[in-house]
């Protein structure tokens, strides 16, 4: 290389060096976007493309009758059905705003409590249905009597028939004065696994011992089904 060349290089002057380092910086951060772009959409149909394994699965169907030890029962996702009409959804939840109010919201679920019976589809009966506001307050006193006398012996329990309309209580033979007429009545089984054998010696004797001072009476059915009330001392 002789003088000449080395004379031109060194004689660069600081602005040019400055011009080419900055297109060199634009150049480099024109790559960086344009790879940044490029992967960030390839990233984005890659993720659309996944499957996620839940996908993969077909989702489990849930059904809107239950068998409860033995027994059918319309489900929540009947009732969500049930709250769409007319102003079911309102009315209810004024009813659990009641029963929040008196502290026996968490004794069942307060969904159960309309549940009308187990034969609504034989006596085709809608399978549940809302008792008028006057009603209410009994309720607040059976279920007392369940949080305080029955689940500290046998444990949670599922209530099978709880409100009923006067048409399902009379396709279904119920009495005139079934306490069910007056939301005051409830059929419930055990959710804890019980013979009868079992069961029924603890019911009778949480009847004899606190039955006077709850009004309660006390009715057992065939099998685990049992029927508590407030609304009378009695039972069979």
């Amino acid at each position: 290389m002789d003088t000449r060349d080395q004379t031109q290089r060194c004689s660069i002057s600081p602005r040019t060096q400055r011009r080419r380092l900055l297109l060199l910086g634009a150049i480099l951060l024109a790559a960086i976007i344009v790879v940044t772009l490029f992967t960030s959409d390839r990233t984005r149909e890659l993720r659309e493309r996944l499957i996620s394994p839940i996908d993969l699965l077909p989702l489990p169907e849930i059904p809107e009758v239950y068998d409860i030890q033995g027994y059918p029962a319309a489900s929540e996702r009947a009732f969500s059905q049930f709250l769409k009409r007319e102003s079911n959804y309102a009315l209810f939840t004024r009813l659990k705003d009641f029963l929040r109010l008196n502290q026996v919201d968490q004794v069942v679920p307060p969904f159960e409590l309309l549940r009308q019976g187990s034969d609504w589809q034989d006596l085709d009966e809608p399978p549940f249905a809302i008792p008028p506001a006057e009603n209410w307050g009994a309720m607040v006193y059976t279920l007392r009597a369940l949080q305080q006398e029955i689940v500290p012996r046998i444990g949670p329990v599922t209530v099978i028939s709880g409100w009923r309309t006067t048409s399902y209580n009379s396709k279904a033979g119920g009495s005139r004065g079934s306490k069910h007429l007056h939301f005051c009545g409830l059929d419930i089984v055990p959710q804890n696994n019980f013979s009868r054998e079992q069961l029924v010696p603890v019911l009778r004797d949480i009847h004899k011992r606190n039955g006077q001072q709850w009004n309660m009476g006390l009715g057992i059915y065939k099998g685990i089904r049992f029927h508590v009330d407030t609304c009378g001392y009695r039972r069979w």
